[in-house]
């Protein structure tokens, strides 16, 4: 499976591209929503894992571009922001699962393997 990781803090970024990459996919990662979508655009990814907020474009820009390559592409938003507004958003756009920071390995183990379904 074919992964990319979108998150401005880096330890997170790294966290996620080691546990995602041990448990056997490749994965790819970025710091901002343009580099993101730039990836995106240069070539097939399965699974979008990206935070919601981060200078520039937002997860959910980042996730709107996306789906203009790709409308089946699986999604993860990562956020720090649970509330019920960015939830709500988060489904409406289709959103196949929802990490609220701070998660643990496995927790994110369980919620890739979920959205992937």
């Amino acid at each position: 499976m074919r992964i990319l990781v979108v998150d401005d803090e880096k330890p997170i970024l790294n966290l996620c591209m080691k546990v995602l990459g041990r448990i056997g996919h490749e994965v790819d990662g970025a710091t901002d929503g343009e580099t993101a979508v730039s990836k995106i655009a240069a070539g097939p990814i399965d699974l979008l894992v990206v935070d919601y907020k981060m200078p520039g474009i937002d997860g959910f820009e980042v996730i709107r571009r996306a789906r203009t390559f790709n409308r089946e592409l699986k999604i993860v938003l990562i956020t720090g922001h649970g509330t019920r507004e960015v939830v709500g958003k988060a489904i409406d756009g289709g959103v196949n699962g929802i990490l609220v920071k701070p998660f643990t390995p496995d927790e994110l183990t369980q919620t890739i393997t979920a959205a992937l379904v």
